[in-house]
């Protein structure tokens, strides 16, 4: 039997823990003095206040989270075989939801599997890792997914966030098993997208939209759309999926204009497009006073609120965002904001919405607030993991 470092939780603060949340910090653990000196990432046994074994854990003392729980099993051993039965759960859920394999395979803490996001494209597996608990166990998640999957797949490790330097790892992309693919594509709602692995945003798509990119394509017949931070154009092409008249796209990457132009070149669609190489902040003043106005403006910013200290001046961001939108609005028009940072509430959000409507004369009625999509589950435990707000208004 395998033994460990021993971390013990004080009695104050091991409630949280032992209701389930998978996070411990620094200041909730009796013994950090003695244990900080431990190399980042190592396994420790979790113990309560009154020494009883309570879960395993990976432990760095570099990072604001101290130590994250993998395991309640005692005797658990983290190879191969373990990655193996994780994966292979995660799996199963999500083939219960999606014909076609692209979704978002491990979502972290979700599939209790803290500092590891994998996202499938069929044979092609992106992986993200965020601790370095995780990283010193890299080579076994390679193993299991080919255990899983077959040996014909492709494995990338595209850890160049920067999450990765609060647990002191270095940045990197690269391809760690079978070979990169010549043309990346993905699947969704029965719409095809291409787009690029090694220098889009995050694993190259976001899955977590799926489900609200779907409602609006069910919202946009006979629409004039306007998707901005459009990406690859998600949300655009599901409305033009469902018979929008009109579709303006707007980012302020040129190589992502150029892949939303291909993709809608797939669609082979006689919607009237436009697409602009812009910051939508920009676009939005330039255009406050256009003539031909929108019946639907999407906004899917980037986190404007990364840590509790952007929280303000984020505020302030997604306000400002809405404020600007408002003009370009026809009368009795739907707005959708989103929002990917969990440091802001659904009530945050509303109220950017409420004070932007105010100081445009418009007033505003919620009709649909959603989250992330069904491969991106919740541990109910840690309301951190539920990081995605789409919220969509009537303005009048």
């Amino acid at each position: 039997m395998i033994t460990y470092p021993q971390l013990q939780l004080k009695n104050h603060f091991q409630l949280r823990a032992l209701q389930g949340s998978p996070w411990i910090y620094s200041n909730e653990i009796t013994n950090f003095a003695q244990i900080k000196k431990l190399p980042k990432g190592s396994i420790v046994e979790v113990r309560t206040a009154k020494n009883q074994f309570f879960a395993l854990a990976y432990f760095n003392p570099y990072s604001l989270i101290s130590a994250r729980i993998i395991s309640y099993n005692f005797n658990e051993i983290f190879d191969e075989s373990f990655f193996v039965k994780k994966i292979t759960q995660a799996k199963i859920m999500r083939e219960k939801f999606f014909q076609k394999p692209f979704y978002r395979l491990i979502h972290s803490e979700g599939d209790f599997l803290p500092g590891l996001v994998i996202d499938r494209f069929d044979n092609v597996f992106v992986c993200q890792i965020s601790t370095a608990g995780i990283a010193n166990l890299s080579e076994f998640i390679i193993q299991a997914l080919i255990n899983i999957f077959g040996k014909e797949i492709t494995v990338i490790y595209k850890n160049d966030f920067e999450l990765r330097k609060m647990e002191d790892l270095e940045l990197g992309v690269e391809v760690v098993y079978g070979k990169l693919p010549e043309h990346f594509t993905i699947y969704e709602n029965d719409l095809k997208f291409n787009g690029d692995i090694l220098e889009g945003q995050k694993t190259g798509w976001f899955f977590d939209q799926r489900s609200n990119r779907n409602f609006v394509s069910e919202i946009s017949k006979d629409c004039n759309v306007l998707d901005a931070f459009c990406y690859l154009g998600g949300f655009g092409i599901n409305a033009i999926k469902g018979g929008a008249k009109k579709v303006v796209f707007v980012d302020s990457s040129q190589k992502a204009i150029e892949y939303v132009k291909s993709n809608c070149e797939l669609l082979e669609a006689k919607t009237n497009l436009e697409f602009y190489n812009d910051k939508v902040y920009d676009y939005l003043e330039i255009n406050a006073n256009i003539v031909d106005k929108f019946n639907l403006i999407i906004l899917d910013p980037p986190a404007f609120i990364k840590t509790k200290k952007d929280f303000f001046s984020g505020l302030k961001g997604y306000e400002k965002l809405v404020k600007l939108a408002l003009p370009l609005l026809d009368k009795n028009a739907l707005l959708m904001i989103n929002s990917c940072s969990y440091h802001l509430t659904q009530s945050d959000l509303i109220n950017c919405v409420k004070n932007a409507c105010f100081k445009n004369d418009k007033t505003a009625r919620l009709i649909r607030s959603s989250g992330a999509s069904f491969d991106h589950p919740v541990n109910p435990a840690l309301k951190e993991n539920e990081y995605l707000k789409s919220l969509t208004f009537f303005i009048d």
